[in-house]
C-alpha cells in the first residue's frame, strides 16, 4: 500500500500536464485541447487511462484489505464461541446465550426448559474403534440433534459427549416430552463408519425455567442432576428434575467423590440371593452381586450405582473381585451341593479384556471348579452399546463350556438377529417390567409368550423379585423355571446362604 502511494506521488499531475503541453505550444496555437495533434491526444488518453486504473487498483486493494480484516475477525468469532469439531455454540457461548434468555424470560414472563445430555457407552467407542470414530460419531450426532429440535431453539456442545439444548417457548410438559423421545430415537439409530456399524444412545435430564430455578447455574446443575438419575434408571430415557429431585441426595460431583472414597475404604459387600426351583421348591443356585454400605447403615445395590463406577475408573478391579468372590464361595458351596450353579454379573470393563478367556479358565484352575458351575450373567441393553463385540465373546465363552444368563428380558427389545447364534441357557425377566406385567391380563400373556419362546430355546427363564406366593404359583404354571426374591428370603450373607443349603 505504501508503495503503491509513492508511485502515485512520482507520476506527472494533471496540472503538469497541461502546463508542458502549453510550453510546446506553436505561437497562436490555439489553447484548446481539442486542437491538439492526434498524437498528443492519444498520449493524453493513455496518461490518464493508465492514472485512472492506479487509483483504480488502490481502491481494490484497499477492499481486500478490508475484507481480509473481516474474514479473520469472523475467524476469531467463531473459534471463540463454537466448538471445532461440531460447529456447535461452545460452553462460554452457551452460558452467554442461557444468561440474556433467562433475562429475557425474567422481563417479558416467558418460560424456557433446558435440556442436558450425554451418549451412553460413548466411552466405548473411543477406546474400541479408536478416537477418529469417536469425533466423526461425534459430528453425526450433532447433526441429528439440531434436526431433532425446532427451529431457534439453541443445540451446544459442552466438551466431550456432552450437550445442552435450550428449548424457548415451550409451554407444556408434553411438548417436552415429545421432543426428548424424538432425540432419544433419533440418536439411537445406527451409524456406520468405513463398514462398521456403530450404536449409541442417550439420557437426557431436563430443568425447567422458572419453575426449578431462575438461576442459570441452578438450571444447568439441575437438568445434570436428573440426567444422572435418568442414566441409573436403564439409560435411553429422560427425567424431568420436578419428578427426580428428591432421588439426588447429593449434588452429582460430591456423590461421585463418596463414592469413590468408599472404594478406598472398602466399603463395599457382597450378597446373595437364593435361586429356587419353582416345582421342586428347593434352592438350585444363587446370585451373587455388590452393595454398597454407607457409614450411616444403609445399602445401596450394584443398579444404584453403576454410573459412578463406570466413573471411577475402579470397575475392572471391582468386577474381578467379585468373579473372584463367587468362584471362592462356588467352592465352598459345592461341598453341600455338587450340582449347585453360582451366577455372577459380568463387568463392562471385565470382558472386555483381550485376556477375558484366558482369566476364567485359571480361575477354574486355582478354585477346583468346573465351567458348567460358573453362570456368567450379561445384561441385554449391552448388545445395542457393543455390536457384535459383545456376541464374539459370548461364543467364545460358550465354546469354552461357561452358561449364559441374559438379564433384563422384557425392558430390552429382543434382537432376534443376535439371539439366534448364541446358546444361552438362562433368560432372566428384568424385575420392574415383570411387576407391572403381571397386573393386567394383557401383560400376563406377554410373560407366558417369552416363557413358551425360552422353553422353544431349551433355556431357563427366572423370575425375580417375587414377593407373594400367587405370583411364584402362577409363574410355576405358565412354565417358568427358577424364582428369586423376598418370597423366600431377602439378599443375604455367605454364610446365611450357606446355612440354608445346609
Amino acid at each position: 500500500m505504501t508503495q503503491l502511494a509513492h508511485n502515485l506521488t512520482q507520476e506527472p499531475r494533471l496540472e503538469q500536464l497541461k502546463t508542458e503541453r502549453r510550453s510546446k505550444k506553436s505561437p497562436g496555437e490555439p489553447e484548446l485541447w481539442g486542437a491538439e495533434s492526434t498524437d498528443d491526444k492519444a498520449n493524453f488518453h493513455r496518461l490518464l487511462g493508465e492514472l485512472q486504473s492506479r487509483f483504480s487498483d488502490s481502491v481494490d486493494v484497499a477492499y481486500l484489505i478490508e475484507s481480509e480484516v473481516n474474514q479473520r475477525t469472523a475467524d476469531l468469532y467463531r473459534k471463540a464461541n463454537y466448538d471445532s469439531l461440531t460447529h456447535l455454540p461452545n460452553r462460554g457461548y452457551f452460558h452467554d446465550i442461557l444468561d440474556k434468555l433467562v433475562q429475557g424470560a425474567t422481563e417479558k414472563d416467558t418460560i424456557f426448559s433446558l435440556l442436558f445430555l450425554d451418549l451412553d457407552g460413548f466411552k466405548q467407542v473411543n477406546d474400541t474403534l479408536g478416537h477418529h470414530i469417536g469425533d466423526e460419531l461425534l459430528r453425526y450426532v450433532s447433526g441429528r440433534l439440531v434436526s431433532s429440535v425446532r427451529d431457534g431453539d439453541i443445540v451446544s456442545r459442552l466438551g466431550g459427549d456432552e450437550f445442552v439444548i435450550l428449548l424457548s417457548d415451550v409451554s407444556s410438559r408434553e411438548d417436552i416430552e415429545v421432543i426428548c423421545n424424538r432425540i432419544v430415537t433419533e440418536i439411537s439409530r445406527p451409524y456406520w463408519f468405513d463398514g462398521v456399524e456403530v450404536l449409541t444412545s442417550t439420557s437426557i435430564g431436563v430443568s425447567q425455567f422458572p419453575q426449578d430455578s431462575k438461576l442459570s447455574s441452578e438450571l444447568i446443575e439441575q437438568a445434570d442432576e436428573a440426567l444422572y438419575v435418568a442414566k441409573s434408571k436403564g439409560k435411553k430415557t429422560f427425567r424431568f428434575y420436578d419428578d427426580v429431585k428428591f432421588e439426588v441426595p447429593v449434588k452429582s460431583h460430591e456423590l461421585q467423590q463418596a463414592f469413590e472414597d468408599a472404594i478406598q475404604a472398602s466399603q463395599f459387600q457382597t450378597y446373595v440371593e437364593p435361586q429356587i426351583d419353582l416345582k421342586q421348591s428347593r434352592i438350585v443356585g444363587g446370585y451373587i452381586s455388590l452393595e454398597w454400605v454407607k457409614a450411616d447403615g444403609s445399602r445401596q445395590p450394584f443398579e444404584d450405582w453403576q454410573v459412578l463406577l463406570k466413573n471411577s475408573g475402579y470397575e475392572e478391579t471391582l468386577g474381578l473381585w467379585l468373579l473372584d468372590t463367587a468362584c471362592f464361595y462356588l467352592r465352598q458351596w459345592s461341598q453341600c451341593d455338587a450340582e449347585l450353579v453360582v451366577t455372577v454379573p459380568v463387568l463392562d470393563a471385565l470382558w472386555q479384556k483381550d485376556d477375558f478367556l484366558t482369566l476364567l479358565l485359571q480361575r477354574l484352575v486355582q478354585y477346583g471348579i468346573t465351567a458348567n458351575q460358573l453362570q456368567l450373567a450379561f445384561a441385554m441393553d449391552k448388545f445395542d452399546q457393543f455390536d457384535g463385540q459383545l456376541v464374539e465373546k459370548l461364543k467364545e465363552l460358550s465354546e469354552a463350556g461357561f452358561q449364559m444368563t441374559l438379564t433384563g428380558l422384557g425392558a430390552t427389545p429382543l434382537n432376534l438377529p443376535v439371539l439366534s447364534g448364541l446358546n444361552v441357557q438362562e433368560f432372566k425377566f428384568d424385575q420392574a417390567w415383570l411387576k407391572t406385567q403381571m397386573a393386567s391380563a394383557a401383560g400376563r400373556k406377554w410373560i407366558q409368550a417369552l416363557i413358551q419362546m425360552g422353553q422353544g430355546l431349551d433355556a431357563c427363564m427366572i423370575a425375580t423379585g417375587l414377593d407373594e406366593e400367587s405370583e411364584a404359583v402362577a409363574l410355576k404354571q405358565w412354565g417358568c423355571s427358577l424364582g428369586q426374591g423376598p418370597y423366600w428370603t431377602q439378599p443375604i450373607d455367605a454364610q446365611s446362604f450357606e446355612q440354608l443349603l445346609t
